[in-house]
Formats: C-alpha cells, sequence, structure tokens
C-alpha cells in the first residue's frame, strides 16, 4: 500500500476524481440556485459517467505495473530468492492495491457526499452509499484485469499499452461494437443482453440505472427485457454477482500465471 501512495498514477487519479467528485456535488444540477449542491440522487447520477472514465482507468494503469515493473527493475527476481511464497507476493501486491482503490473512492463519495449533505440534508443518500459499493465492485473488476496483463508482460511499456486500449476498448469501443452488432447481425434483445454482460462497465452502468431508478425504460428494450425476466430484486443480485465474477476470474487466471515464474523468465 506504501508503494501505492508514492506512485504518481495513483496521486493523480486520487487528485483528479476526489477533486471532480467535489465539484459535481455543486454542479450537478442548477435546479437549485446556480452554485447550489444538487441532492444525493442527482450527484449520483452524474458521478456515474466520472466513475466510467476515471475508475477503470486508474484501476487497470495501476494493475498493469504492479507485477511487470517489478520484472523489469529486477526486484521480483530479488523478492522471490527471500523466504517468501508466490501465493504472499501475489495477495500482497493486489491487497495493497485494492485498498489503494477503496481510499481513493471514499475520499472521492466522501467530499462530495459531506458537501451535499451541509446544503441539501440526506435525501437518496441510500442510493448514494449502494453506488459507492457498487463503484467499489468494479474497481476491483478492472484492478484484477490490469494485474492479469501485468503478469503476462515484462516491460512497463508494453503492459501500459496494453491497459489503456483495453480502458479504450471498454469504455468507448464495447459500445460502438454492440451496436453494430445489433445493425448488422439483426440481434434480439437478449443476445445484446448477453453480450453487454461481457463489459464490466456495461454492468455496472446497468447496475447502476437500477440502484437510481426502478424505471428501466432510460435503458430501452435491454432495460425493460432485464426488469421483466430477473425482477428488480433479481435484477440487483444477477448483476451484482456478473461483476463479482469479473472481479474473481482475472485475478485467478493472473494468480495461476503468477505461480507458473520459473526463475530464470523473472
Amino acid at each position: 500500500m506504501k508503494d501505492s501512495f508514492q506512485n504518481r498514477w495513483f496521486i493523480i487519479f486520487t487528485a483528479a476524481f476526489s477533486v471532480l467528485a467535489f465539484l459535481l456535488a455543486y454542479v450537478g444540477t442548477r435546479d437549485l440556485g446556480f452554485y447550489e449542491i444538487s441532492g444525493f440522487g442527482r450527484t449520483t447520477a452524474s458521478l456515474i459517467n466520472l466513475v466510467l472514465m476515471l475508475i477503470p482507468l486508474m484501476g487497470l494503469m495501476l494493475g498493469s505495473i504492479t507485477i511487470s515493473a517489478e520484472r523489469e527493475k529486477g526486484t521480483l527476481h530479488y523478492l522471490l530468492s527471500h523466504p517468501i511464497s508466490k501465493k504472499e507476493i501475489f495477495v500482497g501486491k493486489y491487497a495493497g492495491l485494492i485498498f489503494s482503490l477503496i481510499f481513493t473512492i471514499t475520499i472521492g463519495f466522501a467530499l462530495g457526499g459531506i458537501a451535499i449533505f451541509f446544503k441539501s440534508g440526506t435525501s437518496d443518500i441510500g442510493k448514494y452509499l449502494l453506488d459507492l459499493l457498487i463503484t467499489l465492485i468494479l474497481a476491483s473488476c478492472v484492478l484484477s484485469i490490469g494485474m492479469l496483463i501485468s503478469v503476462c508482460t515484462k516491460k512497463i511499456s508494453k503492459s501500459i499499452g496494453i491497459a489503456i486500449f483495453v480502458w479504450f476498448f471498454l469504455i468507448i469501443l464495447s459500445d460502438l461494437g454492440i451496436i453494430g452488432s445489433v445493425i448488422l447481425f439483426n440481434l434480439g434483445i437478449e443476445p445484446t443482453f448477453l453480450i453487454s454482460l461481457l463489459n464490466p462497465t456495461e454492468v455496472y452502468k446497468i447496475l447502476s440505472v437500477l440502484v437510481l431508478s426502478s424505471r428501466f425504460e432510460i435503458l430501452g428494450p435491454v432495460g425493460i427485457y432485464i426488469l421483466n425476466t430477473f425482477g428488480r430484486l433479481g435484477s440487483l443480485a444477477m448483476l451484482t454477482g456478473v461483476l463479482i465474477v469479473w472481479s474473481a476470474a482475472p485475478l485467478l487466471g493472473a494468480y495461476l500465471h503468477f505461480c507458473r515464474y520459473k526463475r530464470e523468465e523473472v
């Protein structure tokens, strides 16, 4: 965790997310006046877009360099020469990064929440806190993907390049790909929904809308399909489960690959 706090990327992302989250608490809505604070519900809706842009990038970047940086510098070989298992090294790296992300996200949400509380009270604070929890799960998803990238590369530049591409794909290319697939292959609602589950940021987006509103029409036919098929509570449980799988699967893959490292490969 100490290494994360000394990482310039971590400092930049933490400062950016905290400042922007606080500002969104002021300019999230103009219903109450030019510089007034919006309620928790509206601010949560505004934070979704901020989370989708910054948190995946932060998790991917930090995760992608955690092992590859050690390999490039030769310090991983040094660590493995000590009486410490690969499991302990991997778990220690992951624990330090996930707690750092929790710190960053909590600080950002707390700053916005405090500002809203003193201006608008506690209206919709439950939704705000629930979205904080969902955001933490999303952070664990992208961190796991980042660590998978890291254990598969030996150079920092390569791991960062792959991480940026994955971020670009998840945030931008994925939506375009889904739209293109629907048009090109004339996909129905169910296949479109299943495709969207292949992107954790899409799952987060759908889950956040479920938290904020029971009206899934906002998401179009796919949203109505989800609500009719699983119900509100069922949809919440199912989508949360998908995010947990997205957290566990890449992390397990990264761990198994890391445990196969041979001394001469490090």
